[in-house]
């Protein structure tokens, strides 16, 4: 054997631990190399020579192995490693991790090639692409409906600047929420003037009319103060004083609530001071409400009448002494009147200065007015001698076919005939005209005719009623509100009608009204249009209007909710909730940003709300990636050994995900490329020794020749 294989060994150890040296080195100089896969050198044992073949066994001896001398050693292989980078959080949503095997394709010059790297950004023309390289990332483009072409060969990803979505003709409102059973509509209430009838001495002082049926003196008694005002009496110069007090104790006691009690008080006293049997007597005049002081005696006698409250001392009469002549002489008072009551007669009845309405038996009132603006059939009532306030109270709300619990009543402050309608609109009263159509009777028809100020207004007509807008879009992106007003039908139970309005220039052209009924549970029943359409129709151009003329009829279902169900329209007790869900509409909208998802697909948010996908970046993997062949760049090119590319959708087709906003690191492990480095040394330097013996030997068999 030559004493150069020793050398020749030695030498390929050097060479080829260099070359691990090597690799190494660029492992740990692409340390933080966005993509980069480290490398790994194996090694091989070279042979030669063959000193002796082996022999087979025979009958006499056994076999030899044969007899080899190898030559150093080569390097096996340079693999690439695919192992999984760490991921970087960048915030840039165009830089994209693999989370996965897998590569994106990009396409350079011409040529197509592949990588891990994924520092993408567009450039001036709308391109996905390496701004390091210009390499173009590979994917598919979206047509203008966000569709992405099925089986086309990929091609570079562009998005151009100013992409636009077209606007969308509203097709639907989504009706939900709740409208409030609990709430009860207001009816209208109507008041007259103010009524009073003829005083019978039975009702509180405080609070009567005295008039002088002239005009000229009326007023109603007040500041009567309960056991503290004083009415005095005093006869041919005895006085006698009595004492207003809240409730009567009797007569005799001196004190007095009620005209009646005030005469019953007089007389005793009277009768106290003449041995009994006064010539003087007090009395009460049903017909008119007078008080007649009268003296039945033989001789004159006199009064005089005072009190410590004005007013009735003033309808009581003059404060002066009054002589009243023998045998018939009298002084009467001022009318007397209390507020009006259910129980007074009609015949009864005066106006607000104590004038009477001058009814009298068998006169024919007549009922007219409008409910909900349409005229009632007339009601007549007749008077009777027995004919009271309330029977006409009574009379006038079956007219205008009241059915509350209120209905029509006296106002017990004054008198007033008060008409309380049913709650709702559709039950508002109006034109309420009572009047005596037997005999012209002024003071009657000036209190409860349809003439300006005989009726007060106090309380209007209201519905329940919820109003619900949303805004549509037609055709060309032009918005309109629509809005559905939804009122309770106080005739039908669980039904509520709606109304459809929309703004201008557009107007409702069919279905614009229906009904809207509920289940007993306050789940919906049906929801209904009164013409028989199916949706609401509107006409964005107006009647008649020139302007929009290329914008399309709208046509909106309105859904409501299915029967039985409560994911729509309800209607219990509670606040009104109903809302306007959805539709799905839109105006003119410009691209806004961008996001990446973990599919790739690029989606595009627009200015008027939508997301449309613009594209998608796709994946390709291999049957043999470690056969790559690096071109720099964090760029690999296809060769025989890796097969042809697999390119398909992250995700789906590949099991693997694209993370946006993300850069995947290099997988050098610093570690073990530090321990790799220690061996690839030891093994350099142990194959020097061997060089440096081999060269000693060669020094010791040249020296044996000197």
């Amino acid at each position: 054997m030559p004493f150069s294989g020793s050398l020749v060994s030695g030498v390929s150890g050097l060479e080829n631990h260099q070359i691990m040296m090597d690799a190494i080195g660029n492992n740990i100089a692409n340390i933080n190399t966005i993509g980069y896969k480290s490398q790994r050198v194996t090694f091989s044992e070279a042979f030669d020579q063959v000193l002796r073949n082996g022999t087979g066994p025979s009958s006499l001896s056994g076999g030899t192995n044969p007899i080899q001398l190898g030559l150093g050693m080569t390097v096996q292989s340079i693999d690439s490693l695919m192992s999984q980078g760490n991921l970087e959080t960048t915030g840039q949503n165009t830089d994209l991790a693999l989370q996965g095997d897998g590569f994106f394709a990009v396409n350079l010059n011409g040529s197509q090639y592949y990588t891990r790297a994924g520092a993408f950004q567009f450039d001036a023309e709308g391109r996905l692409v390496d701004p390091g390289t210009g390499a173009i990332v590979q994917g598919k483009v979206a047509d203008s409906q966000g569709n992405l072409p099925v089986g086309s060969a990929i091609s570079n990803i562009t998005i151009p600047f100013g992409q636009k979505s077209p606007a969308k003709a509203s097709t639907y409102i989504k009706l939900t929420g709740n409208l409030d059973s609990s709430q009860t509509p207001l009816g209208t209430i109507m008041q007259s003037n103010s009524v009073y009838a003829v005083d019978n001495g039975t009702f509180d002082v405080n609070g009567l009319l005295a008039a002088d049926n002239g005009g000229g003196n009326n007023h109603v008694i007040t500041g009567m103060v309960p056991d503290s005002t004083t009415f005095t009496m005093t006869a041919d110069g005895k006085t006698n004083t009595y004492t207003y007090v809240s409730v009567d104790s009797g007569t005799g006691k001196g004190d007095f609530h009620s005209l009646q009690d005030l005469i019953n008080e007089i007389n005793y006293g009277l009768n106290q001071q003449y041995g009994g049997s006064s010539p003087i007597t007090a009395a009460m005049n049903s017909t008119n409400g007078t008080i007649s002081f009268t003296n039945t005696g033989a001789a004159t006698h006199t009064i005089q009448i005072t009190s410590t409250n004005p007013v009735l001392q003033s309808a009581m009469g003059s404060p002066s002494v009054t002589t009243l002549a023998a045998s018939g002489g009298s002084l009467s008072t001022q009318q007397f009147s209390h507020v009006a009551t259910s129980s007074d007669l009609m015949t009864n009845l005066r106006n607000s200065i104590g004038t009477s309405l001058g009814l009298a038996v068998n006169d024919a009132i007549n009922i007219n007015g409008k409910v909900n603006n349409q005229s009632i059939t007339q009601t007549s009532f007749q008077v009777a001698g027995t004919s009271t306030y309330g029977d006409l109270a009574k009379t006038v709300n079956a007219a205008f076919g009241i059915s509350n619990s209120t209905g029509t009543t006296i106002d017990p402050q004054s008198g007033a005939l008060t008409v309380s309608a049913d709650g709702g609109t559709a039950h508002a009263i109006s034109n309420v005209d009572i009047t005596d159509g037997t005999t012209t009777t002024a003071k009657f028809n000036s209190v409860f005719s349809a003439s300006p100020g005989d009726w007060n207004q106090t309380q209007a007509a209201t519905d329940v009623q919820q109003n619900i807008s949303t805004t549509i879009y037609d055709s060309l992106g032009n918005q309109y509100d629509v809005t559905l007003a939804f009122t309770r039908d106080v005739t039908r139970p669980n039904t509520w009608t709606w109304k459809a309005s929309a703004t201008s220039p557009a107007v409702v052209t069919g279905g614009g009204s229906g009904t809207a009924v509920f289940n007993n549970d306050g789940s919906l029943n049906t929801f209904t249009f009164d013409d028989g359409s199916t949706t609401l129709q509107l006409n964005p151009r107006g009647v008649g209007n020139a302007a929009n003329l290329s914008a399309n009829l709208i046509s909106l279902n309105l859904q409501a909710g299915s029967a039985g169900d409560f994911s729509g329209l309800t209607q219990m007790s509670g606040a009104s909730t109903t809302v306007s869900g959805q539709q799905d509409g839109y105006g003119l909208g410009i691209l806004n940003s961008m996001s990446i998802d973990k599919n790739g697909k690029i989606n595009g948010q627009f200015s008027n709300g939508t997301t449309r996908t613009l594209g998608e970046v796709m994946v390709a993997t291999f049957d043999n990636p470690g056969g790559l062949v690096r071109q720099g760049g964090n760029l690999y090119s296809a060769s025989a050994s890796t097969g042809n590319a697999i390119i398909g959708e992250a995700g789906t087709a590949i099991p693997t995900q694209i993370v946006s906003g993300a850069l995947e690191q290099s997988n050098v492990d610093l570690a073990t490329e530090f321990s790799n480095m220690i061996v690839a040394e030891r093994g350099f330097q142990a194959n020097a020794q061997v060089i440096t013996a081999s060269n000693q030997l060669l020094s010791a068999l040249v020296n044996i020749a000197q």
